[in-house]
């Protein structure tokens, strides 16, 4: 198990490609998740062979893209994000990733039924373009409560999907052929789960792993999604979560994804140490 670098908790910026790698370098991580966009836009400026060689002189690799395709919305939004899907994804695999990952709202403005057929139908025709490169997709299922229909801030008034169960379902309906979980900390902690639920699912329905706390004086039901804390400065049991991947094989990369209000670290380079310390505190 490695660990990469994402945005969250830096307080920067847009970051372009190379400045995420340099800094992910910088700070001692073995990769750095990043945008397929921004792969393609160092394609075209350096060229592959110079994007390559650059990579190999800072000594990262790129872990996972995020899906940029939005399938949540719109049919026309989906269809002007399949525009050019598969350059992008053949950008993402030719700078050495082969892991690709989204998040499923908890909530939608569409009635459950509905939402469930269009979302399976869009995630296959994804699943296409990302099979015909072999590329994995890790789908993220979301559990704060104030985000679940009926919540202080849902997403919607309808419910769709928030825990591992209802997660591994949508899969099955989809078409398991390259398709599995991002986990995260903060959702499993959120819907109750103690992550030892992971250990029958093994390495192969695992494409990547999010780390990071809940503070002390919150409880599964009151978290915020957008109040987490350094890992090993809240509540959740994460040495056990940390064992638990390395129990089923993860061979992945676990980032530290910490959606907070306020940096974690008065500079970028800061928080992205900081976040380091906090793994290695964990083993990692």
């Amino acid at each position: 198990m490695r660990v990469s670098l994402c945005g969250a908790g830096l307080g920067a910026a847009r970051l372009s490609f190379f400045d995420f790698a340099e800094l992910a370098s910088a700070t001692g991580f073995d990769g750095f998740d990043f945008g397929a966009q921004g792969a393609l836009d160092a394609i075209n400026e350096l060229g592959i062979e110079r994007v390559r060689q650059r990579l190999a002189e800072l000594n990262v690799v790129p872990a996972v893209f995020g899906l940029d395709v939005e399938w949540r919305g719109s049919d026309e939004k989906f269809d002007e994000g399949m525009i050019g899907f598969a350059e992008r994804v053949a950008a993402a695999v030719a700078v050495g990733s082969e892991r690709c990952c989204t998040w499923i709202p908890p909530a939608s403005d569409v009635p459950t039924a509905e939402w469930t057929d269009r979302t399976v139908s869009r995630l296959q025709k994804i699943m296409a373009g990302l099979n015909a490169h072999g590329v994995r997709l890790g789908l993220e299922f979301v559990g704060p409560h104030h985000l679940r229909a009926g919540g202080a801030n849902a997403m919607g008034v309808f419910p769709t999907i928030w825990t591992l169960e209802q997660t591994l379902e949508l899969i099955n309906a989809i078409g398991p052929d390259g398709l599995g979980l991002l986990v995260d900390s903060y959702h499993l902690d959120t819907t109750s789960t103690d992550p030892a639920a992971l250990l029958p699912l093994g390495d192969a329905l695992i494409v990547h792993a999010h780390i990071n706390d809940a503070g002390s004086e919150t409880t599964a039901e009151t978290a915020l999604d957008g109040n987490r804390v350094l890992p090993g400065a809240g509540r959740l049991p994460l040495q056990h979560y940390v064992d638990v991947l390395k129990a089923i094989g993860y061979n992945g990369f676990l980032c530290c994804e910490v959606l907070t209000p306020t940096p974690l670290g008065e500079t970028t380079t800061a928080a992205a140490n900081n976040i380091r310390e906090s793994l290695r505190m964990l083993g990692v």
